[in-house]
C-alpha cells in the first residue's frame, strides 16, 4: 500500500461574516463509489480523505470524521461495538452524555466489502464552532471486515441531500440552516493539494471565502437533488473527445481521484501514456509528467482544464516515488449512478460552492 505525506485541512463556518475554523488533516483514505440506491461500494488504495474533528454529547466526546458530499448521514462507532474497526477508533458512549436522547431505530448501510449497521441516537453535535442541538446520527455497532480498520477517521459526516439519507435522517447541514446557525443554505470547499502544505484546505458553511478563489463562479443546475449531481457537457484530451453527448457527474469530496466509465478512463490513460498496474491504478513515468497533455472538462459551457500537475498523484513505496494517474474507473457507471465522479483531483483545482438553496453547484479557479 502506498503512503502519503500528512497535510492539514481547515474547516470553517461563516456566521455573521466571521469564520470559525477547525484544524483538520488529510491522509490516505477509502475511495467510495455510490449508486442512487444508497449502496456504497468501497475500495482502498492510494487514496486520500479530508477529515477533521467534531464533538458529540455533553460533555463533548471527540471524533474525527470525513466531510463527505457523496453521502448524507452522520455516523460514528458505538461504545457497544466490539468489531475490530470500532475498537481501533473513538466510540460514542451515550451513558456519558447528559444531552443524549434515545431513538433506537435500526440503521444499516451496505458496502462492497460488508455492511455497517447499528442504531440511531440523538444528541448535541458541534462542527466548526457551530452547536447543532437534537442531531440524530447513527451509532455503528457492527463494522465487519477491514474497510475502516486502519483508516485515520472514526466516522463520516455526510453533506448530501436528505433524499440519500438512510432512514430519512435529517443531515447536520439541514439542521445548521433550520436552527439559524448559518445565514444561507450554502457551503464551499477549498482543497489545498500542495504536497507538504501546512494547511490542507477549508470548508465554509454559509458562504464562500474569496481569499481562496479567483474570478467568478460558473454555476450549473443540479439534475438530481440527491447527490450533488449535474450534467457534464463533454471532455477533451488531445484528439480524444469523451462524454461526447453529455453525461451525468457528481462532485464528491469522498472520492480522492477522478472516476469515470471504464472505457473512457482507459482511453484517457492511453492518450496520456499511462499503463495499468496489478493494483488497478494507472501509472506514468515520472520523467514524462511535464510533457503530458492537458485534460479539459466542459461544464456549464465553461472549460475547466487539468494540467499534468493537477491529475498526476505522487505516491511513495519503500522510498521510491511513483506517478499515478488521477483518472480511475467508476465501476457503477451505467448502473443507475452517475457516469463521472469529480473527486479531489478536480476539486483541488477548482473551488467549489454547494448551493442547496438554489439547487446548483458552482466552480471557480482555486488559489
Amino acid at each position: 500500500m502506498f503512503k502519503y505525506a500528512i497535510v492539514f485541512l481547515c474547516v470553517a463556518a461563516l456566521v455573521s461574516c466571521e469564520l470559525y475554523k477547525v484544524k483538520l488533516s488529510k491522509k490516505k483514505g477509502a475511495r467510495r463509489y455510490r449508486s442512487r440506491t444508497g449502496t456504497e461500494n468501497m475500495s482502498n488504495y492510494n487514496d486520500m480523505s479530508y477529515y477533521g474533528p467534531i464533538t458529540i454529547g455533553t460533555p463533548p466526546q471527540k471524533f474525527t470524521v470525513v466531510f463527505d458530499t457523496g453521502s448524507a448521514n452522520l455516523w460514528v462507532p458505538s461504545s457497544s461495538c466490539t468489531s475490530a474497526s470500532c475498537v481501533n477508533h473513538a466510540s460514542y458512549n451515550s451513558a456519558a452524555s447528559s444531552t443524549y436522547v434515545a431513538n433506537g431505530e435500526s440503521f444499516s448501510i451496505q458496502y462492497g466489502t460488508g455492511s455497517l449497521s447499528g442504531f440511531l441516537s440523538t444528541d448535541t453535535v458541534v462542527v466548526g464552532g457551530l452547536t447543532i442541538t437534537g442531531q440524530t446520527f447513527a451509532e455503528a455497532t457492527n463494522e465487519p471486515g477491514t474497510t475502516f480498520l486502519n483508516e485515520p477517521f472514526d466516522g463520516i459526516l455526510g453533506l448530501g441531500y436528505t433524499a440519500i439519507s438512510s432512514d430519512s435522517v435529517t443531515p447536520p447541514f439541514y439542521n445548521m440552516v433550520s436552527q439559524g446557525l448559518i445565514s444561507s443554505s450554502v457551503f464551499s470547499i477549498w482543497l489545498n493539494r500542495v504536497e507538504g502544505a501546512s494547511n490542507g484546505g477549508e470548508i465554509v458553511f454559509g458562504g464562500a471565502d474569496s481569499t481562496h478563489y479567483s474570478g467568478s463562479f460558473t454555476y450549473i443546475p443540479l439534475s438530481s437533488e440527491s447527490y450533488w449531481e449535474f450534467n457534464m457537457d463533454y471532455g477533451v484530451v488531445g484528439d480524444l473527445e469523451f462524454c461526447a453527448s453529455g453525461c451525468s457527474a457528481i462532485a464528491d469530496t469522498g472520492t480522492s481521484l477522478l472516476a469515470g466509465p471504464p472505457t473512457s478512463i482507459a482511453d484517457i490513460n492511453e492518450v496520456i501514456g499511462a499503463t495499468q498496474s496489478s493494483d488497478g491504478g494507472y501509472y506514468v513515468s515520472c520523467s514524462d509528467v511535464s510533457s503530458l497533455p492537458t485534460v479539459t472538462f466542459y461544464l456549464g459551457g465553461t472549460a475547466f482544464p487539468l494540467a499534468p500537475a493537477d491529475y498526476i498523484v505522487n505516491v511513495v513505496e519503500s522510498g521510491t516515488t511513483y506517478c499515478m494517474s488521477g483518472f480511475s474507473e467508476n465501476p457503477t457507471a451505467g448502473e443507475g449512478g452517475p457516469s463521472w465522479i469529480l473527486g479531489d483531483v478536480f476539486l483541488g483545482k477548482y473551488y467549489t460552492q454547494f448551493d442547496m438553496g438554489n439547487n446548483r453547484i458552482g466552480f471557480a479557479t482555486a488559489k
